[in-house]
């Protein structure tokens, strides 16, 4: 592991947060209610986002935490005892009693290799004498020679950084999820929105024709069955109303709930607004149902953040093993301490073996299969799933596109008999609720080829976050 490496990339992450996790010029830039201002408040204020980030956060203080325990510790100590034959302590010289007080300052410096280095400084008192204090300084130095295997708090480091590489792939897959679903609820709220409208004016509709039949009932032009049977337009206009205006209202709720929104936001409704229309401009040329899906699914291999993370868990698996092995060999290590008081350096150098472990090693390397094979399952049976997600969006992607090309023909159609029925009523020849009438067939036909539209591109925006190009 490059140790210089490591304030680098903990500075590029945190810069990567602030840029795109919490975009404060976005906030300002954005029109008050706009979408681009909500997506920016969702990725400040998402439960989801926030519960991700505070573990982000919490990784980063257990690093914190390990490098401080590296830094340099200082410890003071101070004692006092006493003997003798009933004296009191601090008796004066040729008494019975005596007594004793010390007094230490320690110090310890630990390094990711395993070297520690411990000085102390001591000072001891009689009490029982009037000499003048012992002072004595120590220090002394161990290191293990062989097998080399980091310090614990250098492993502590290493598996603890690899939480933190998953834990931010999980939180930028996460934002990008969002992000689409976010947008996926805006549209939905403007297809509503839309059919809400259709709704209102069928109602309208519904609500002068019902008068204009009670009027005609009442000079004998209509019969009671026509105009119970306006009466029954009537209702099924209003449930269609409530019905619609009811939907509109709970995705609305549902969708400022996930991005962290007052339920009083109002949101401005707009078709192509510059968030929306950038993020068109972006995939419009990136086409996924023309391409192979064995070379898709490469590129899924390559960038999924899940497989990303299981390649982790095995380095991590197979390097702990490696150290773990080591404790099963010959151990040498080397010291020194210098005395102060004397002036003299002790050197030392150890070797320890244990010749019989009663089959700790053998369960040990039985126990590191197994985990390795289970996590080759796991590794296996996410790369099944993931190929079947991938072939599963696709198709959904194909048959989104018929589906526009459908639509796209009925809403031609429709756009053919608008006309036709405009020159008509135009002309005279036709009355003004049939032409309302068909001002309504062909924006029902706009609304589903717009809605088709959002579908062809909410798939391929899912397609290509999953092979990792977006």
């Amino acid at each position: 592991m490059n140790k210089k490496l490591k304030p680098l990339f903990v500075f590029c992450f945190l810069l990567l947060t602030v840029l795109l996790v919490r975009p404060g010029k976005i906030l300002q830039a954005a029109e008050a209610g706009s979408l681009e201002e909500a997506v920016a408040w969702g990725l400040a204020h998402s439960p989801t986002v926030l519960t991700l980030e505070e573990e982000i956060a919490q990784l980063h203080r257990q690093l914190a935490k390990i490098e401080t325990n590296l830094h340099w510790q200082i410890g003071l100590g101070a004692g006092l005892s006493s003997g003798g034959g009933g004296g009191a302590i601090g008796a004066a010289p040729g008494g019975t009693g005596n007594g004793l007080a010390t007094a230490e300052l320690t110090g310890q410096k630990l390094f990711r290799s395993g070297l520690s280095l411990e000085p102390k400084l001591s000072l001891k008192k009689d009490l029982s004498k009037d000499d003048d204090p012992e002072l004595g300084f120590t220090f002394s130095i161990n290191q293990q020679l062989y097998p080399w295997v980091p310090s614990a708090a250098e492993q502590e480091y290493y598996k603890t950084l690899n939480a933190l590489k998953k834990a931010e792939a999980n939180l930028t897959w996460r934002v990008n999820s969002l992000k689409i679903d976010w947008l996926e609820g805006y549209l939905k709220l403007l297809r509503l929105r839309e059919q809400l409208e259709v709704a209102e004016t069928q109602y309208a509709l519904a609500v002068d024709e019902l008068a204009l039949t009670q009027k005609r009932q009442e000079i004998s032009e209509a019969s009671p069955g026509q105009v119970l049977a306006a009466r029954i337009s009537l209702k099924q206009a209003e449930y269609e109303r409530r019905q619609v205006n009811n939907r509109f209202l709970e995705a609305k709720r549902e969708w400022l709930l996930a991005l962290g929104l007052p339920t009083t936001y109002e949101i401005k409704f707009e078709e192509d607004n510059q968030y929306y229309h950038k993020l068109r401009e972006e995939v419009h040329n990136l086409s996924v149902t023309t391409e192979d899906p064995a070379l898709l699914y490469t590129k899924l291999e390559a960038t999924h953040y899940q497989l990303a993370a299981k390649e982790i868990d095995r380095e991590q698996l197979e390097q702990v093993w490696t150290w773990n092995e080591a404790s099963y060999l010959p151990k040498v290590a080397a010291g020194g301490t210098y005395n102060g008081s004397n002036d003299k350096w002790s050197l030392n150098l150890n070797l320890s073996y244990r010749l019989w472990d009663g089959g700790a090693k053998r369960l040990a390397r039985e126990e590191h299969e197994a985990k390795l094979a289970a996590l080759e399952r796991e590794l296996q049976n996410l790369r099944a799933n993931l190929e079947t997600e991938l072939y599963t969006r696709l198709n959904a992607q194909e048959l989104a596109e018929l589906k526009l090309e459908e639509t796209s023909l009925a809403l031609e159609k429709a756009r053919l008999e608008r006309e036709l029925y405009r020159e008509q009523w135009e002309a005279g020849f036709l009355s003004e609720k049939d032409w309302t009438l068909k001002e309504l067939a062909w924006k029902n036909a706009e609304i589903s080829s717009k809605s088709a539209q959002d579908q062809v591109f909410l798939n391929k925006l899912r397609v290509l976050q999953l092979i990792g190009l977006i």
